[in-house]
């Protein structure tokens, strides 16, 4: 993070973030993965939240790798898989001040500019939506629903949960199996 803490104008970045997390809209769930059956919210839904917001209150907001941390590739069997540090900075426009952040992005795919698209993706949406504290929902969330829906409630819904244990390969290295779960 910056060195700069006690300056007034630090605070008032603060602020802004602050009034950000309190504003912003909660992401509804309505991408759907048919494969493996779940709903996830998408970067650009994050990106579409906060970009109203941080022009309101005069932010800018810089993605980038952070070349100070290596980039870590191994081939696992088909896969690629990859490990690298973002870096996220937020700047007040007015005041010139800024907060920078770090954040791991890890990925796997057979094709290794997918990997590092995939680890991107999911680390800059994961990375907002904690950081500015977006509440996410279900489509079938309680909180969205109205008094004529006949939706079921996420808590009462029965949920399946897969036992089977996951086969590891003999190879698997240690940044390999950092991703598989």
């Amino acid at each position: 993070m910056n060195k700069k803490t006690n300056s007034p104008n630090l605070a008032n970045l603060h602020l802004k973030i602050k009034q950000i997390q309190s504003e912003i809209a909660p992401l509804i769930r309505t991408e759907e993965n048919k494969h493996q059956n779940y709903k996830y919210f998408n970067e650009l839904q994050v990106l579409k939240a906060l970009k109203p917001l941080l022009d309101k209150h005069n932010l800018a907001l810089y993605l980038s790798d952070d070349i100070s941390q290596p980039f870590l590739h191994e081939k696992d069997g088909n896969f690629h898989v990859v490990k690298y540090c973002k870096k996220l900075e937020i700047v007040d426009c007015e005041t010139k001040e800024n907060l920078e952040f770090r954040a791991w992005a890890g990925g796997q795919n057979p094709d290794l500019a997918k990997a590092k698209g995939a680890a991107e993706t999911y680390a800059i949406k994961y990375f907002l939506s904690k950081f500015f504290l977006i509440k996410v929902l279900d489509e079938n969330d309680p909180d969205l629903m109205t008094e004529n829906s006949s939706s079921v409630p996420a808590e009462s819904q029965e949920r399946k949960i897969d036992s089977t244990p996951s086969k590891k390969s003999k190879n698997s290295s240690f940044l390999s199996s950092f991703f598989k779960k």
